[in-house]
């Protein structure tokens, strides 16, 4: 049976029109001195219908609705999609854009080109928009934000500017949870650099997005060439980190959701807790409720295979563009090996 089968018809337009509602409700507000872009890679290299329906039960339930409950507005969502992404999830992202004026939904061919687009894109919008910088914020597809989080980043960084700084400032949200959606279980966690939150703020024209390097190592390759860090601290937790089975980095023997399920200092995330993401009581509900699919094998194995499978289409690609993009050899030596990334990648759930 289909994920999507197993919602009944009335709580899927009940979740709708509740989530339509939330977005209505907050008026876009004056643009800042900034532009400021959420960037979410969604699926790039991934052609399996059930894997979508579950992930978009996340992205929407999680992520977006994290983002609709923003009490500050000012931003713009890039969510970076495959260009073959299947039409049934393409089509669910397409509603959700079409009532929410600051989705933007950008196509990319390979994974590898998601940072360099994202870059062309960041500096050519704040041009148009006459900004002179840009923050840009890492965001997963199935993890949320506090609902004051886009307000906290505004504030620290037109504190920032106010200083008169000229180099760019890395905005660290410190305080997060790490969560388990079929357990409603997790506990406060702390990173000094954050996969979920972690902000780039830099002169527009030179913008390089808070994705040019791994979220680990970001501060630590940046601040040896005058780059400030400003941890933005407090009680508040700042991200919910979701863990499922579906995430890459649930490695065969990491067992990283028992860890956090039962976790010494684990607690119940009950929908009071989870109301401070967005999180309804309803989606709270139906995430529960949902059976996580199961992968035929390790996703982060299959992702490591697929990036092989781009560097040689990113090869063939340069060696095209060095002679002049005619070659109809390299072109169908391209499709060929993008027909087996899809292969690869279109049966990925049992």
């Amino acid at each position: 049976m289909r994920l999507t089968r197993l919602l009944p018809a009335r709580l899927r337009r009940r979740l709708r029109a509740a989530a339509n509602a939330r977005a209505a409700s907050v008026p876009l507000p004056a643009s800042s001195e900034f532009l400021h872009v959420i960037a979410t890679r969604h699926g790039i290299g991934v052609f399996d219908e059930q894997w979508f329906a579950y992930r978009q039960l996340l992205l929407e339930h999680v992520t977006l609705a994290s983002l609709d409950a923003q009490t500050h507005r000012d931003f713009v969502w890039l969510i970076a999609i495959d260009r073959e992404m299947p039409p049934v999830a393409r089509q669910r992202l397409d509603d959700l854009a079409a009532e929410r004026p600051w989705i933007h939904l950008a196509e990319t061919e390979l994974k590898r080109d998601f940072v360099p687009d994202l870059v062309s894109w960041t500096r050519e919008e704040a041009r148009a928009r006459g900004k002179g910088w840009a923050l840009t914020t890492r965001l997963d597809d199935d993890d949320a934000i506090h609902r004051g989080l886009v307000g906290r980043l505004h504030g620290a960084a037109a504190a920032y500017l106010a200083e008169g700084r000229a180099a760019p400032a890395i905005l660290s949200p410190v305080l997060g949870c790490n969560w388990v959606p079929s357990e409603a279980a997790g506990h406060r966690a702390y990173h000094h650099s954050p996969s979920i939150g972690l902000s780039l703020l830099e002169p527009a024209e030179r913008a390089t997005t808070v994705y040019r390097r791994n979220h680990s190592t970001l501060a630590q390759t940046l601040v040896p060439g005058g780059v400030s860090v400003r941890h933005l601290d407090g009680e508040t937790p700042s991200w919910l980190y979701a863990h499922t089975g579906l995430s890459d980095q649930q490695r065969d023997g990491s067992e990283r959701m028992s860890k956090v399920a039962e976790h010494s200092h684990a607690v119940t995330l009950d929908a009071a807790a989870l109301a401070e993401f967005g999180i309804t009581s309803e989606g709270l509900r139906l995430l529960r409720r949902t059976p996580e699919p199961e992968p035929h094998e390790t996703l982060h194995l299959l992702n490591r295979r697929g990036l092989d499978v781009e560097q040689e289409i990113h090869d063939l690609r340069e060696a095209m563009s060095r002679n002049g993009g005619g070659d109809a050899a390299l072109r169908r030596k391209i499709a060929k090996l993008h027909a087996e990334r899809r292969r690869m990648h279109e049966h990925l759930i049992r």
